[in-house]
């Protein structure tokens, strides 16, 4: 269908509404886009993120997430949060998994790289929820850090 991709912000609101009213006529369906959510993981997630975190963050990041022995860069409080609130969850994962560690970036999986996220989330005031960070890219870039 060559119009059920179109992004919402490339169509004026006009325009969308009338293709919208056509497709209706016509018994299709219009995708306009997906709605941002804030970021939601559980408990379990940040726990299994904080073992992650231990194993892999500690000596660079440090136990409060901003005293590393090897001065990594800080993952709570106000540099954190002026970095990545109001951005999206994907794009926090990708900067880990693309990048961490520094001597393997991208040595863990997916899953590793989503719980590790929510663990930051936790100690950053974000408070867990009924539902895990899906390890779903798309997903995440609709999920922004509040």
């Amino acid at each position: 269908m060559l119009f059920s991709k179109v992004k919402s912000e490339q169509l004026s609101g006009r325009m969308l509404a009338a293709l919208a009213g056509v497709f209706l006529l016509a018994g299709m369906s219009v995708q306009v886009g997906a709605q941002e959510t804030s970021a939601v993981f559980t408990s379990a997630q940040a726990n299994r993120g904080a073992g992650l975190y231990r194993q892999n963050c500690l000596d660079c990041h440090g136990a409060n997430l901003d005293d590393g022995e090897f001065g990594g860069a800080p993952l709570r409080g106000r540099a954190f949060q002026e970095k990545w609130f109001e951005n999206s969850v994907g794009a926090l994962v990708s900067f880990i998994g693309t990048t961490m560690p520094p001597d393997r970036p991208g040595a863990l999986s997916e899953q590793n790289y989503v719980d590790l996220a929510a663990y930051i989330l936790s100690r950053n005031g974000i408070q867990p929820g009924a539902s895990e960070l899906p390890v779903d890219p798309d997903a995440l870039e609709n999920m922004i850090i509040r």
